[in-house]
């Protein structure tokens, strides 16, 4: 059974393919995101924002939406890809603290254990569907944070009967 949705789905499971087409994703490219490093076994990841003059705010600084876009790259697929296609895994909420201006080159870093991954594919398999909360902060060249993210992570299991049958409260 094939669940691509698109001919590009199956594709992006190999960090290469995944690291050039989210360089091409018109959205991305044009808020100056880049993956400048992803593992070839999803273990690791980084992305570069570049602050150019059609992605800063009025100050001069990143626009807060080409960060918060930023945060919501690696995560979710080294995870997916980690698990498998017999789980899905979308971003179901996400807040960003703006803690100072943004310029020049900017970089977040994204790791994902084997061991993380396997802790949530038991609790998912066994429970039909999770949640697990993903902080991830945006550095400087400097090492100062600007900006840090949460996202909350739904994981379930495809056609599981399990997680639709959990109450929507708890999804």
């Amino acid at each position: 059974m094939n669940n691509n949705k698109t001919v590009f789905h199956g594709w992006l499971f190999k960090p290469s393919r995944f690291r050039l087409l989210v360089g091409l994703y018109p959205p991305l490219l044009g808020a100056g995101v880049r993956v400048s490093h992803i593992a070839d076994d999803w273990t690791s990841g980084a992305i570069t924002v570049r602050v150019y003059p059609w992605t800063a705010n009025l100050h001069g600084a990143a626009f807060g939406g080409a960060l918060f876009s930023a945060t919501d790259v690696l995560y979710g697929m080294m995870l997916a890809a980690q698990l498998g296609r017999r789980f899905e895994v979308w971003t179901k909420a996400a807040s960003i603290d703006f803690v100072a201006p943004g310029r020049g080159r900017l970089e977040l870093r994204v790791d994902l254990p084997h061991d993380e991954a396997e802790r949530i594919r038991e609790q998912a398999t066994r429970d039909g569907v999770t949640q697990v909360v993903h902080h991830v902060d945006i550095v400087d060249a400097t090492g100062t944070v600007v900006a840090g993210a949460d996202h909350t992570m739904r994981i379930r299991l495809r056609n599981n009967d399990t997680a639709r049958s959990i109450p929507s409260g708890k999804r």
